[in-house]
């Protein structure tokens, strides 16, 4: 644990001090979902029914192209092997990734949720859902995308096997997440909340396991 806090502590140093990876992740963010406002038009009707799931598909790429940076660029400059070299485990590195990516994510898209729930016309209680939606779904999304970014160090020649791979797993969180009619109480939402609690009991040790086995052989 002593361990993890120091680690949590330096990498949380350093997303802040260098704020490419969220500045990107929200740039796009802001652009995609813009675009999509434009190409739609003025009607809010439309818009407000289709928020929720455009709103997970673009966060679903933003977190893919996120984390390959967030995981190229300490592979590219040796922070990974260094980190090992320190004594850190695999699993520990892994898990710090998670709870930094996590913890940048959270804090953009609680700004940027209620930014893009502006221009879509959705009512302020409705936001608030979504964005509970959000932070219950995100975890899972941020572990798996974590482990996508690792496979694509492994096969950087040949990035349709890692969408293969990976891309799968994806879906059921997305479809649960999307499912969810925000617009009415239903015993169904309480379930689906549920059902994304679980993914992420799921999703983090797996991840971490195939994500200390990636980074292992990663260094190697």
């Amino acid at each position: 644990m002593k361990n993890l806090l120091k680690l949590f502590s330096r990498e949380m140093k350093i997303l802040f001090f260098n704020t490419k990876n969220i500045l990107s992740y929200s740039t796009f963010f802001v652009v995609v979902f813009l675009l999509f406002a434009f190409s739609i038009g003025p009607e809010l009707k439309i818009l407000s029914s289709l928020y929720i799931p455009v709103l997970f598909m673009i966060i679903l790429f933003s977190l893919i192209l996120t984390s390959e940076t967030f995981i190229t660029d300490d592979f590219n400059n040796g922070c990974l092997k260094e980190l090992q070299f320190l004594g850190f485990s695999g699993e520990i590195i892994f898990l710090s990734k998670i709870l930094v990516m996590l913890t940048s994510i959270i804090l953009s898209n609680l700004f940027l949720i209620p930014l893009t729930s502006f221009f879509f016309g959705i009512e302020f209680s409705l936001m608030i859902d979504i964005t509970i939606l959000f932070i219950l779904s995100s975890p899972s999304l941020v572990c798996l995308s974590l482990l996508s970014a690792l496979f694509s160090l492994q096969i950087r020649k040949n990035k349709f096997i890692q969408f293969i791979i990976v891309m799968p797993f994806f879906i059921p969180i997305i479809i649960f997440a999307t499912s969810t009619n925000l617009y009415s109480i239903d015993d169904k939402n309480n379930i689906n909340y549920l059902i994304l609690f679980g993914f992420f009991l799921i999703t983090l040790p797996m991840s971490i396991i195939l994500g200390k086995l990636l980074i292992k052989e990663t260094n190697n």
